[in-house]
């Protein structure tokens, strides 16, 4: 049976405010749901979703947060003309190679998995700083400050002239490219190898999945590890037992056919099980319940998915989008 779920419970939405857990789960099972993304700090709930059958799971949120920027000024990336990396629609992208960022990250997942009964972790913001949720994104090349370039050095023996931003970031555009590119994907990868080794030891059994950016390999140049840093290969090594690229075809400028193409290519990469997240918001302009049930079709019945998660649970409330979701969840 393949895993489907509307992403984003909440008790606020209407549908269960005021209602027991109990009520609560039995809504989310009768509507075609086997995972739920929320609820978990009640254990409550949590308690009913397991009697429900269904299993609860937590989304985390890693390299991102104004409050970074505001209480420690270096985990705000820079880029390659030396400027400190501007907020893009609210999004304040974080320096994942800072060291404290990353120490900090890993003792709240700790806390995280055991204060909770939850069956796994989804790792979201798992990327070097970019907005990609358009057709058009802007690819920030980061980071170029000292610690940044001085962690690299250091970690690949390679030895750059003293310089400004500017000068260090030609230098290695120059030079050292590629190493750029892998060490930056190792500072990804091996985070989520530690978190990997913390679910391990904190909640055994736990499943660890992953946001992905829906790029392949040869979309925008190789943005994907140029940009981002997600290294698909190295992070199913890493232990990711499934990715969930969002596939948020609207947003991004594409058609339904497109949810199918990302899916394949990223389970070719990494032989794991991927449950590609689709959208039901209206954004950035309306989208229709048929256009949204196409694209439920292709997530669903693609063969290499696995199952389907929706973002967000809030916009597949409208009646029509409801309707054509429990058709396709067999309900």
């Amino acid at each position: 049976m393949k895993t489907t779920s509307l992403y984003g419970f909440s008790t606020d939405l209407a549908p269960f405010a005021g209602k027991p857990p109990a009520e609560q789960a039995a809504l989310l099972h009768a509507w075609g749901n086997t995972v739920v993304f929320g609820g978990y700090r009640d254990p409550a709930f949590v308690d009913a979703a397991h009697r429900a059958g269904l299993k609860v799971y937590a989304e985390y949120g890693c390299f991102v947060g104004q409050r970074w920027w505001d209480e420690v000024p270096d985990s705000r990336p820079v880029t390659a003309d030396g400027a400190l990396l501007d907020p893009e629609d609210g999004y304040h992208g974080v320096n994942p190679s800072l060291p404290a960022v990353r120490r900090e990250r890993l003792a709240a997942l700790e806390r995280l998995l055991a204060d909770h009964e939850i069956d796994g972790v989804w790792l979201d913001f798992i990327r070097w700083p970019c907005h990609w949720e358009v057709p058009d994104p802007a690819l920030p090349r980061t980071s170029f400050d000292p610690g940044t370039v001085g962690r690299f050095c250091r970690d690949t023996g390679i030895a750059l002239p003293a310089g400004d931003a500017p000068a260090l970031a030609q230098a290695i555009q120059d030079g050292y490219a590629a190493e750029w590119t892998a060490w930056r994907c190792e500072q990804i990868t091996s985070w989520v190898a530690e978190a990997r080794a913390v679910i391990d030891r904190v909640r055994p059994g736990a499943t660890l999945g992953l946001f992905g950016v829906p790029w392949r390999r040869a979309d925008r140049d190789g943005a994907i590890l140029t940009v981002i840093g997600q290294d698909y290969p190295a992070l199913a090594d890493a232990g990711v037992d499934v990715f969930s690229p969002m596939v948020y075809h609207r947003m991004c400028g594409y058609g339904p056919a497109w949810v199918g193409e990302v899916t394949a290519a990223i389970h070719a990469q990494t032989g794991k099980p991927v449950w590609p997240i689709v959208q039901s918001v209206d954004m950035p302009v309306p989208l229709s319940s048929e256009e949204y049930g196409e694209v439920l079709d292709v997530a669903l019945h693609h063969p290499a998915s696995d199952g389907v998660l929706v973002f967000t649970m809030q916009g597949a409330l409208d009646k029509a989008k409801l309707a054509a979701t429990r058709a396709r969840f067999g309900v």
